[in-house]
């Protein structure tokens, strides 16, 4: 944990619980690789790196694994989660307002903001995950979804800016259920199964730069003209297959010029402001390698070489 410039190091059977009970709002946490017993609820306005999720970017320290779901609450404004990988979901209580929130470059089950609507989260930013599930928005307004491969759907939420994702869902059910008032560009939508899973019960939200597998009902929305139809998703990536998350894929658009917005830049995860980062590794500084020796010398030492990389 890291407190106006002074690090401290937790240690015990529940380091991370120890160090976010000792945490301040504006405190840095960094979490190791491994299974880590959590927290159940965060309160408190910190940032929380892991060592990241992919299998082949944390070869050194192991994946950061929050065995669970992990639930957020009223005091966590400018809370930022990144690099951990949690087996549940990350919900917000109901209700609560926890404004500017950012999950980042993490893989979750699913993502929920429970609620009414009437005290939303505000301009929060869901950017770089892989997300197993759902998204579900019915307490957030004004907030981005942004650069994620979403296995799921996306429900709910007003005023949302939804783009350069990747939407694998290709079954029964809405891929954009209730999202009202939203700018839905520069995305890669797999469901053809029928035209009323695309986009069912959204009003006056905007679609624009989409690459979708079939021609959606337009409903009460504006579809613009610059969207793509009919497109055989196998032939948008350079190696994608099925419809679910892969850490073997590869989502780079196999024509990036073709598939580009009003700006040139190429739509899919890898455009857009915040564009996908390889393996999704964290911005700290990041362990590359690691050897140790398992004995010492004949003068006792042990030789201990570790490369570490900038993000």
């Amino acid at each position: 944990m890291q407190h106006d410039g002074t690090t401290t190091i937790f240690s015990s059977f529940n380091p991370f619980v120890d160090a976010y009970t000792a945490a301040v709002t504006g405190d840095t946490i960094y979490l190791p690789g491994g299974n880590i017993p959590f927290p159940a609820t965060i309160d408190k306005g910190l940032t929380i790196f892991g060592a990241g999720h992919y299998p082949s970017a944390t070869l050194a320290t192991n994946n950061t694994v929050l065995n669970g779901g992990i639930a957020i609450n009223g005091n966590a404004d400018n809370l930022h989660l990144e690099g951990i990988e949690f087996t549940g979901g990350i919900t917000f209580n109901t209700n609560i307002k926890a404004d500017n929130v950012l999950i980042k470059r993490c893989k979750v089950l699913d993502i929920t903001y429970n609620g009414t609507g009437t005290t939303p989260c505000e301009n929060n930013t869901i950017t770089g995950n892989v997300i197993l599930g759902n998204i579900t928005l019915s307490n957030a307004y004004s907030c981005l979804v942004g650069n994620n491969i979403i296995n799921k759907t996306i429900i709910n939420g007003s005023n949302i800016v939804i783009s350069n994702n990747i939407l694998l869902f290709n079954d029964h059910g809405y891929v954009f259920n209730n999202v009202d008032n939203s700018n839905i560009s520069n995305n890669i939508i797999f469901q053809k199964l029928n035209p009323e899973y695309v986009n069912a019960y959204c009003d006056l939200s905007t679609f624009s730069y989409n690459i979708f597998a079939l021609a959606p009902n337009i409903g009460n929305n504006t579809f613009e003209a610059n969207n793509w139809y009919g497109i055989t998703m196998s032939t948008v990536f350079v190696n994608q297959t099925g419809n679910t998350f892969n850490y073997s894929h590869d989502y780079h658009l196999a024509s990036p010029t073709t598939y580009v917005d009003a700006v040139a830049t190429q739509i899919g995860i890898y455009g857009g402001i915040f564009p996908y980062k390889a393996e999704a590794m964290p911005t700290n500084p990041h362990i590359k390698s690691k050897s140790i020796s398992t004995q010492t010398n004949n003068l006792g030492e042990i030789n201990v070489n570790i490369s570490v990389e900038a993000q």
